[in-house]
């Protein structure tokens, strides 16, 4: 009997294992039943999209992406995650395709795929569709809430500076007639604050004498490139870098010391290490502190690009006084997600990162910087994608960055290394109309020890609007590279409308006090197309 009862037990169990692993399956949500067949789904996806039925292949790589996510395969979740993306963009869907693409940034975070991430989240950010809006109210109503008590600080509002030692029709060099510090202004219509000039580490002051004596007479500050052309093992405490220190300080003329910018590039010498980089800092911040405690704000001030390495070179909170960036736009096709051959990138979005690591901590300006009116490498002209560009970043400053302290413009044409630069606003009626008019705004100071009288505050559900008429500006972004037309709706009526960034209207908030209202912000490209509807939340009180 023991011989035919272990046969039938084992029997038994098998047949309960059989039927609890099919209850488990059973209980299983569809797509994990099917998960093994990742593969099989993905090639199925790749033969719909060569037949271009994008939604079909869409549907496929959305059941997959998870899959790869959860089982922590966050770089094949990535490359989903691209293809989706990829087949909205196809579809003209462009906020899905924005959504799909950050997924991809967020993945290939996670699989340490860092420049597959930032490729992605470029790609999302020429596409992605915004609108912030604000009302514009006096400066006393935000006080110092944007400033540091930094030295040359403006309390609210930005410097207004400039590069224009290259401009023929503001300065010669050999004559000393014309001079920038007076042709300048009068070129703009405004007077600036500061001048950026180089200079060379290891020479005597002496050599730009007669650019301290002008900027003495008019009143205007300097900002000083100080490149160690040699690299920086010429950099030492000794009787030099006092003496240099000294005669700054005696010169009776406000300069922010920028030395040895670009740091994080390899394109310069003193591209090195780190740690030797912010010894070196350190050293000459350490010694102009000291020896010209009034006259002198010591600068650093980073690339934009590479964004990744910024931080590594910061050289610490006691040794800086501002924080700078080289923030520069030239017209670039190749980038363009929709091959479209437009550039959809904003000069605007550029300013972000440096703004978000160090505002909180530091006076942040735009050291040097432009946009350029010429596509270089095929010599056409891109003068209304630049006016544009020019004309939104000094309008959006103000308001999505209201710490910003000081804006410098790269006022020339030059030949560096094998890409010509084309920024010269005399060279370009439009460009120079654009940059007169953007900085008309009086948040941009001529002096320093100015002060801004207006300021903007955000208009949303966290931040009310009193019920009364009120100034209304935008910061509109959209997929469109360039916008025609905002207009403003409430309650399904257009209410207002701007042709120009930032995109200035009265709205009459009175109907509404005590309500949150939804603002339907629409923009409009040239052709009178409608691009994008935003919908934003407003506290009325």
């Amino acid at each position: 009997m023991r011989r035919i009862r272990k046969p039938l037990q084992a029997a038994r169990r098998l047949a309960l294992l059989l039927t609890a692993s099919a209850a488990a399956l059973a209980a299983l949500p569809a797509a994990n039943v099917h998960a093994m067949d990742v593969w099989g789904v993905y090639k199925a996806a790749q033969k719909l999209d060569a037949q271009g039925s994008y939604a079909e292949a869409i549907a496929k790589y959305k059941q997959i992406a998870p899959e790869f996510a959860k089982r922590k395969e966050y770089g094949n979740a990535a490359g989903m995650y691209r293809r989706i993306g990829d087949d909205y963009a196809k579809l003209a869907k462009y906020d899905d395709a924005v959504a799909g693409w950050d997924l991809e940034a967020s993945y290939a975070g996670k699989a340490g795929q860092t420049q597959i991430g930032l490729a992605a989240k470029r790609r999302a950010d020429m596409l992605r569709s915004t609108a912030k809006l604000f009302v514009e109210t006096s400066a006393s109503a935000v006080g110092g809430a944007y400033a540091h008590g930094a030295k040359f600080e403006p309390k609210n509002g930005a410097l207004l500076g400039a590069y224009a030692e290259l401009d023929p029709a503001v300065h010669n060099a050999k004559t000393a007639n014309p001079f920038y510090t007076e042709r300048f202004p009068q070129l703009t219509g405004k007077k600036h604050a500061a001048y950026l000039l180089y200079f060379t580490y290891g020479q005597p002051l002496s050599v730009i004498q007669s650019h301290l004596d002008r900027a003495r007479a008019a009143g205007t500050a300097i900002e000083l490139g100080l490149q160690p052309l040699q690299g920086l093992g010429e950099v030492k405490d000794d009787a030099y870098l006092h003496q240099l220190a000294r005669d700054i300080e005696a010169s009776g003329v406000k300069v922010f010391l920028r030395f040895a910018n670009e740091m994080n590039g390899d394109w310069v010498k003193w591209h090195v290490d780190p740690k030797t980089y912010i010894a070196k800092f350190r050293l000459v911040a350490k010694v102009f502190h000291q020896e010209a405690p009034n006259g002198v704000a010591m600068v650093w001030a980073p690339d934009r690009l590479p964004e990744t390495n910024i931080p590594d070179y910061y050289p610490g909170d006691d040794a800086v006084d501002w924080v700078g960036v080289s923030l520069y736009s030239i017209f670039d096709p190749s980038l363009d997600p929709l091959k479209q051959g437009e550039d959809r990138s904003s000069h605007v979005d550029k300013f972000d990162v440096i703004y978000k690591l160090y505002a909180a901590r530091k006076p942040v300006f735009v050291s040097e910087g432009g946009i350029a009116y010429l596509y270089p490498e095929k010599k056409q002209d891109k003068t209304d994608w630049a006016v544009y560009q020019l004309k939104q970043f000094y309008a959006a400053l103000p308001m999505l960055y209201p710490k910003v302290k000081a804006v410098f413009w790269f006022d020339s044409n030059h030949d560096a290394s094998a890409r010509a630069k084309y920024y010269m606003l005399s060279a370009n009626p439009k460009l120079l109309a654009a940059y007169k008019g953007a900085v008309a705004n009086p948040f941009y100071l001529g002096a320093v020890g100015d002060e801004s009288p207006v300021a903007y505050k955000p208009a949303s559900a966290a931040s009310p609007v009193a019920a009364a008429k009120q100034r209304v500006s935008a910061y509109v972004k959209s997929w469109s590279p360039m916008l025609a037309k905002v207009t403003y709706g409430i309650g399904g009526r257009t209410v207002a409308s701007a042709s120009s960034p930032p995109w200035t209207a009265s709205v009459d908030f009175a109907p509404y006090k005590g309500r949150a209202i939804d603002v339907a912000v629409q923009a409009y490209d040239g052709r009178g197309k409608l691009v994008t509807t935003q919908k934003v939340r407003v506290a009325v009180k």
